[in-house]
């Protein structure tokens, strides 16, 4: 054997002997992954979506104690015969929304205040979800859910070890799944969000820590409607997210806003 051989086998055999042997089976360690970041206050994701209306990028923060969340989303746009995108960004604190949008308000946030959910049926307190969490909640309880899901192997993703689990969950089957791993409203939005995207199945994919926190998540689809991919990482679990609220002069309120607008038009001023 030669010298360098040696070295790389020795190297290999240290590392075998140091490293934790997961013996879990890929069900259990998806529940603690699940019910660890569920558990968590806070933590970052950077998300990619490309679909049938091209490719939208987002980074979200959030923490559940205060009541803080941040999203930046670049989405697509065609301006003058162009591929293009906008930012918009969102800070909520407890009921309160900020938002800002480039060109707009004179770079000032808008606020308002809503409702705890915005839509024709609003969940039970236990199913409530933030935009902020990502998509990270439904891979887990959908993953849970797929008749094959299975593990990978070991993977080295952004700096971490982890364990590459994979699965496909059939639309159909989920809605009429009963193992609980997502709850009744939540596993209803995901089919729905899907099935508008024009999907009857999705392929999974989830790389878990050592921890048993999530590193990153995938989510591939292809149906009437086209391809959908998703892919999120995740970081800084129970970390300060450092959410900056605006204040001041940096805000003026929806109602304000838009009676400048009015004012504005009425002089016959466009105002950005």
């Amino acid at each position: 054997m030669t010298a360098t051989a040696t070295v790389l086998a020795l190297s290999l055999t240290a590392c075998d002997v140091g490293a934790k042997k997961d013996t879990r089976d890929p069900q259990a360690v998806l529940k603690a992954a699940a019910e660890k970041t569920a558990g968590t206050n806070s933590y970052r994701t950077k998300r990619q979506l490309t679909d049938a209306k091209g490719t939208e990028r987002g980074e979200y923060a959030f923490s559940r104690k205060p009541a803080l969340a941040e999203t930046r989303t670049w989405r697509p746009r065609r301006k003058d015969g162009k591929n293009d995108t906008d930012l918009w960004e969102e800070i909520t604190e407890g009921q309160t929304l900020y938002t800002r949008e480039a060109g707009a308000a004179r770079g000032r946030w808008v606020s308002k205040d809503v409702p705890p959910y915005i839509g024709e049926e609003p969940p039970k307190p236990e199913d409530a979800q933030k935009t902020e969490e990502g998509s990270l909640p439904d891979l887990l309880g959908a993953l849970r859910t797929s008749k094959d899901v299975r593990k990978v192997g070991r993977e080295t993703v952004n700096g971490h070890q982890t364990t590459h689990f994979a699965g496909t969950v059939v639309l159909s089957d989920l809605l009429t799944d009963k193992s609980g791993a997502m709850r009744d409203w939540l596993r209803q939005q995901y089919v729905k969000k899907r099935r508008e995207a024009g999907l009857e199945k999705v392929d999974i994919d989830l790389w878990i820590g050592e921890d048993d926190l999530p590193v990153k998540g995938a989510e591939h689809g292809k149906g009437t409607k086209g391809s959908r991919d998703l892919t999120e990482e995740y970081a800084d679990f129970g970390a300060d997210p450092w959410i900056y609220v605006p204040k001041g002069k940096d805000v003026v309120t929806e109602d304000a806003y838009e009676q400048e607008l009015r004012d504005a038009d009425r002089r016959g001023i466009h105002l950005s």
